[in-house]
């Protein structure tokens, strides 16, 4: 195969697509008609269809156009897809569909999917060099990675291959670890993105589940920091966006702090523009009005978080009662008592313990934040501090300090105000600290966890019968602070920071380097470490196994990652395209399409994606193919399978998976025969639902709803024992343990942001080195594009195209006159470091003065195999340095896009 790759216009698409499924068109337009008569699908009318509106069936899935995983309907004719709808029957989506999610019809019918294995016949590597591709036999292909990936672990150890891949396919990467892990003994991983990386460690202290969002149906303010949670994207987007839409209909005030006015900032009652990684300064002064003008709840502090603690003032410790092991707190008749056994706790004051000077935790945060005058905050973010003091005054109004609420009969804290955030404040060096004043905010004003506050997704879970308890969950206390514990995200197994933290011996095993970051949860140091094993002491990886990914693409600078993959030993792909990353591989194999295949539990233990809340019941729904594969592609579920059944590793692989999903075993399947998936669904549904509700069930009725109980929503509505931190004294043992650990190792590591209490730090790109290089590139994602794959669809491309600001560059109408550019003009944006990107200039009032923003951030697709991606868009993250340290935040592995460059017109 060469990479000369169709290339075809959307209306030619849909005429070659029809023809080969219907002999017509697709989704309502016959070729004909589009192609003669100019029109275009959403513009057709019901009567020129190529196809009986009344004939075929809806056959209920799940949409897989972005991690979300919507529920919805294919319609099915004479076995082709030509129409897809939301399943109205569903609360994953409310019988919603989104663009992306329309569009899917044209990735099942698109000719540039490849369907069959194929081999690189052309040694040398590069984007510039034709792989040389030539189609294999399966057996062929399987026996390729077998070989490479034994070989490469026999050599060289577990750690000799590393497994990537990408959320869009959260339980895929769950099975791709554990067909790894079990068939080869594989110990490597990386993280596909950047992703949340902080917003989900917070998540996890505050809610004890890693997302969490504004308790929508109640809540009546909503502050945003770097989020288009509910207007354009965000885990649970689809079932989000209506709810969000009545309520701020109904008068909920949005506040959005953010570079670029996206879908949340031109929905928002008032859009803040911010400079980039500043947002904890902003934070902090919103803090300190809240203190200083008395809108905190003095009584949540007291009962529900840690502030009470006392603290030596010379180590910045808790004090604990040694026989109890429990922190103090003092009392209000003065004497200092464990936190279970204080009556009254003090919030504020100074004390003196046993002869040792103290302070209560909610003291020394108070002395943080009191620099943090909205004046000061001003000079670093550029938000005017007449903004500041009205935003905090009006989210401490509106938090309702004091007040209950009924709900099921049961009296909760009424608190209907919330800080919310995401992706946008977690691309900064210092994303641990900037998350950590944001949300913090929500204890002040007692809405954590609260009736109309920030409460997680799935914090807690009875299960899915009133009589079934195998899918459960309800976070534990760590009993030191009376601090909650958390439960992971996807599964929703039990976790704990503080027992990692105090009880793991921070020796890395793997080029991750996690046991040195206990409260880190992804793996995004092994692109440094990969790149400089000598200074981390790591075995750098020699086989890379990247599924439904474009690694090249994910992190900083292309031609820095192009560089790693050129130096692994042998590449394997699965994907449905040849991306830039492909032009790497020394092997691929494809996955089907989402509508081509059947999962278990697209949405796990559903606390990852389901925004919970009193009225989101628990809702368990179908993932079915609605047509065969082409080509008999298999799925990823199909494909792992049947490498652990050539290794002779099926009890290894289906025992793992059977533990993952929960699955009894009088309901399990074989475990000395190859994983049949849709038998292994069935076994799934049976031993968390019941028997009645099988696979079968499922396939006819799409969906199953169990109502969501009042203490599944709110954490604390039993009058359940537990706090959060307010102030994090477990920073300052990790901080001691990191720091005795990498210098036994030699291995240089930052410490300083391991702190007790959050402040604002200066990261990459925060000052201006060289006056020609003031301007800090910035990305955003709208409703209808997530991944990189997506432009290769002909209906997102065309609304990319038809978009002013799609493949643009978008810079502030004002900084662009003053820098003598107008719209329409080609520029090109350059680092210091000597990279650039070009593009078109499209102004607008949308953009902080200095800054430009693009959609994506990672297009300019490279790959000639997806003509219509071919180098659209623009990829400011070309411009960012990738593998050096001095980038990551070294708790979370947060990695800094903020990059200065220069902006200039070009011929």
């Amino acid at each position: 195969m060469s990479e000369n790759g169709l290339n075809i216009s959307r209306r030619g698409f849909v005429a070659g697509a029809g023809a080969t499924a219907l002999g017509a068109g697709l989704a309502g337009c016959s070729s004909g008609t589009a192609e003669k008569e100019g029109t275009d699908l959403a513009s057709t009318s019901p009567e020129k269809t190529a196809y009986d509106p009344e004939a075929g069936e809806w056959i209920p899935t799940t949409c897989n156009m972005c991690f979300n995983n919507c529920s919805i309907k294919a319609h099915v004719v004479d076995g082709v897809v030509v129409e897809l709808t939301g399943n109205p029957e569903s609360s994953i989506g409310n019988g919603h569909i989104c663009g992306k999610g329309a569009a899917g019809i044209m990735m099942l019918y698109d000719p540039n999917r490849i369907t069959k294995p194929m081999k690189r016949t052309n040694p040398k590597k590069g984007f510039n060099e034709d792989p040389g591709w030539e189609e294999i036999s399966w057996d062929e292909a399987y026996d390729l990675v077998d070989s490479h990936m034994r070989e490469a672990i026999e050599r060289s150890g577990p750690h000799a291959v590393i497994g990537m891949s990408m959320v869009a396919s959260q339980i895929g990467s769950l099975v791709r670890g554990s067909a790894l892990g079990a068939i080869y003994g594989s110990a490597e991983g990386a993280s596909s993105d950047i992703c949340g990386t902080g917003v989900h460690q917070m998540e996890y202290l505050l809610t004890g589940t890693g997302n969490a969002r504004p308790d929508y149906k109640y809540c009546n303010y909503v502050i945003q920091f770097g989020t288009n949670a509910g207007t354009a994207t965000r885990h649970g987007f689809n079932m989000t966006a209506e709810l969000f839409a009545n309520r701020r209909a109904e008068g909920l005030r949005h506040v959005v702090f953010d570079p670029h006015m996206g879908a949340s900032g031109e929905k928002a009652d008032l859009w803040v523009p911010i400079r980039p990684g500043t947002d904890a300064a902003a934070a902090l002064a919103i803090a300190n009005v809240l203190i200083e003008e008395g809108l905190i709840d003095v009584e949540f502090l007291k009962t529900r978080t840690n502030a009470p603690s006392l603290v030596n003032v010379e180590t910045g410790r808790i004090l604990f009662d040694e026989t109890a092991g429990k922190s103090l707190y003092m009392d209000a008749d003065g004497t200092p008592k464990t936190y279970d056994k204080c009556a009254d706790p003090q919030l504020e004051g100074s004390f003196e313990v046993n002869g040792v000077a103290c302070k209560t935790g909610f003291t020394l945060y108070k002395e943080r934040v009191a620099k943090y005058t909205p004046e000061y905050q001003e000079e670093i973010t550029t938000v005017p501090a007449a903004t500041i003091r009205q935003i905090a005054k009006e989210l401490g109004e509106a938090a309702h300090i004091g007040e209950t609420i009924e709900i099921d009969g049961v009296t909760l804290p009424y608190r209907p105000a919330a800080v919310d955030a995401f992706s946008g404040i977690t691309r900064h060096k210092h994303a641990f600290h900037i998350c950590w004043a944001v949300f913090t905010l929500n204890n002040l004003i007692g809405s954590t966890n609260s009736v109309g506050g920030f409460c997680g997704f799935g914090p807690a879970c009875n299960g899915w019968t009133d009589d079934n308890p195998n899918m459960s969950w309800h976070p534990a206390v760590w009993e030191p602070e009376g601090l909650i514990e958390y439960d992971g995200l996807l599964l929703g197994f039990p976790g704990s920071y503080y027992q990692k933290i105090y009880e793991s011996d921070y020796t890395p095993t793997s080029m991750n380097l996690m046991e040195l970051q206990p409260l880190s949860e992804d793996k995004h140091f092994v692109h440094v470490s990969q790149a400089n094993p000598d200074l981390y002491h790591t075995q750098p990886a020699e086989v890379a196994f990247c599924y439904a990914c474009n690694p090249i693409k994910w992190w900083g600078n292309y031609d820095e990652q192009a560089e790693i993959f050129k130096n692994y030993n042998y590449v394997i792909g699965i994907d449905m395209y040849l991306n830039e990353s492909s032009y790497f591989y020394d092997v691929i194999l494809p996955e089907c399409c989402y509508l081509e295949r059947s999962e278990p539990l697209p949405h796990a233990a559903n606390n990852h994606r389901m925004i919970g809340g009193m009225g989101n019941p628990w809702t368990i729904a179908v993932w079915q193919k609605v047509v065969e594969p082409r080509d008999g592609a298999p799925s990823s579920w199909e494909l792992f399978s049947e490498l652990a059944d050539r290794a002779g590793k099926n009890a290894e692989f289906i025992g793992l998976l059977n533990k993952f999903f929960r699955v009894k075993e009088e309901y399990a399947v074989p475990m000395d025969q190859k994983l049949e998936v849709e038998a292994f669904a069935d076994s799934v549904l049976k031993s968390n639902i019941d028997e009645e509700h099988d696979f079968a069930w499922f396939k006819e009725h799409g969906v199953y709803d169990h109502p969501r109980d009042v203490d599944e929503a709110y954490l604390w509505a039993n009058g359940d024992a537990g706090r959060v931190p307010m102030y994090f004294d477990f920073m300052l043992e990790a901080k001691e343990k990191v720091e005795a650990k990498v210098a036994e190792l030699g291995i240089p590591w930052e410490t300083d942001d391991y702190e007790a209490l959050p402040d604002w730090k200066p990261g990459c790109g925060y000052e201006v080195v060289d006056s020609d290089f003031d301007i800090i590139p910035v990305y955003h994602t709208d409703a209808i594009n997530t991944d990189s794959w997506l432009m290769e669809n002909p209906y997102v491309n065309e609304i990319n195209e038809e978009n002013p600001y799609g493949y643009t560059i978008e810079m502030n109408a004002a900084k662009a006159k003053e820098k003598g550019l107008a719209n329409g003009d080609k520029v090109r944006l350059s680092s210091l470091e000597g990279a650039s990107v070009e593009g078109v200039l499209a102004t607008s009032e949308g953009v902080h003065a200095e800054c430009v923003s693009v959609i994506g951030g990672h297009w300019g697709s490279k790959s000639k195999y997806m003509p219509r991606a071919f180098n659209k868009g623009v990829p400011v993250v070309h411009l960012i340095p990738g593998q050096t340290p001095d980038r990551l935040d070294h708790i979370c592995s947060a990695f800094d896009q903020c990059v200065r460059v220069k902006i200039e017109k070009i011929a």
